[in-house]
């Protein structure tokens, strides 16, 4: 398998497809110290068990579709985990985040982008959108803005 390249900074160790993270976790390419995890899944598919997770300095996993309006049953991404990520966001601040989901293209580039405005510019929509970020000029990601904004609270 060839894994596609993707965004490697000083606030990421990664934005990444679930089959490209369970490969660099699995083959130990992820340098996890001071590194946090935030896994996002379809509802309808398992979250990882704590083996797939353990060796972050802490993680997240969430369950939401990859839509930008509800559908039948359906349904974006919720106000409760759009709150939990916020927080766990703001309390790992002073760490680098590792993102994955299903494509690695839009949900997790749409969380990626709420850690570059919550980090970078203190939650500041408007700042973010006049300085951006790493994630939009990235020709890999197409982000989710429904939850970005919901992460930032817009």
């Amino acid at each position: 398998t060839v894994i596609k390249p993707y965004l490697r900074n000083e606030l990421f160790e990664g934005i990444v497809g679930k089959s490209e993270y369970i490969k660099l976790y699995t083959e130990d390419f992820i340098d996890t110290s001071n590194i946090v995890l935030i896994s996002i899944h379809d509802p309808d598919s398992q979250k990882f068990n704590d083996d797939m997770v353990s060796r972050f300095q802490d993680s997240i996993q969430v369950q939401f579709w990859d839509i930008e309006e509800t559908i039948g049953k359906y349904e974006i991404i919720s106000d409760e985990i759009a709150e939990e990520l916020r927080e766990f966001i703001n309390k790992n601040k002073d760490r680098r985040f590792f993102i994955h989901c299903h494509a690695g293209q839009s949900r997790s580039a749409g969380v990626g982008m709420a850690v570059e405005c919550i980090v970078k510019y203190n939650g500041n929509k408007y700042d973010y959108s006049i300085g951006g970020g790493d994630i939009t000029s990235h020709n890999r990601y197409s982000p989710n803005m429904v939850v970005y904004d919901k992460i930032i609270g817009g």
